[in-house]
C-alpha cells in the first residue's frame, strides 16, 4: 500500500485487499512510532468491526498481554483503567511497546467493543495475547499453573517441564 494515510477512510484499499482472510499480519519498521501505533489501532478497530477478527495476536510477552486480555474481558480484579493495567503489566524492556497512550486508546476500545457491541460469551469477545519468547519461564510458568487447575491430581507430576527444557538455565 503506497498511499498516504490521512484519515481512516486511506485504508479502505487495503481492507478490499484483505478481503475474506482468516489472518492478517501487522508488521513495522520500528517499535515505539505514535503514527504506526495509531494506525495499526485503527487497522485493527476495522479487522474487528468489518472483518469479524477477535484474536489479537502481540508481539509481547504471553503473562503480560494475558493481563490486558482479562481487563478487555471483564475478568473480575483485572483493573480499573487501560492505562494502570498496561503501566502495571508491561516490567520488561522496552515497556513503551506496550505501555503508552496509542495502547491505552486501543484497550480502552477493545474493552467498550467487547462490553457494548458483542452480545457474546466470553470465549467469542475480542482478546488479546502475547507471542513473544522472551518470556519463556514466565510463560511456562502461567501455563503449568493453569494446567495444574483443570488435570486431576495423578498428573500433576507430569507438568514439570521435561525433555531439552529442563536442561535450560533461568536468566
Amino acid at each position: 500500500m503506497r498511499n498516504k494515510l490521512d484519515h481512516p477512510a486511506d485504508l479502505d484499499p487495503l481492507l478490499e485487499r484483505i478481503g475474506d482472510k482468516r489472518h492478517v499480519l501487522l508488521g513495522e519498521a520500528s517499535h515505539g512510532t505514535s503514527e504506526f501505533y495509531t494506525w495499526r489501532a485503527e487497522i485493527t478497530k476495522r479487522l474487528i468491526t468489518e472483518k469479524g477478527f477477535s484474536f489479537v495476536a502481540v508481539e509481547g510477552d504471553w503473562p503480560d498481554c494475558y493481563k490486558v486480555n482479562r481487563y478487555i474481558k471483564g475478568f473480575q480484579n483485572s483493573g480499573s483503567n487501560a492505562s494502570d493495567v498496561l503501566y502495571s503489566s508491561f516490567k520488561r524492556w522496552p515497556t513503551w511497546m506496550w505501555a503508552n497512550m496509542e495502547m491505552v486508546g486501543l484497550v480502552e476500545w477493545f474493552k467498550s467493543y467487547n462490553n457494548n457491541s458483542c452480545q457474546k460469551g466470553e470465549e467469542e469477545k475480542v482478546g488479546f495475547y502475547g507471542l513473544d519468547v522472551y518470556s519463556l519461564w514466565e510463560s511456562m510458568e502461567a501455563v503449568v499453573q493453569y494446567l495444574q487447575k483443570i488435570i486431576p491430581m495423578p498428573y500433576k507430576r507430569r507438568l514439570e517441564p521435561t525433555g531439552a527444557l529442563s536442561l535450560l538455565e533461568k536468566t
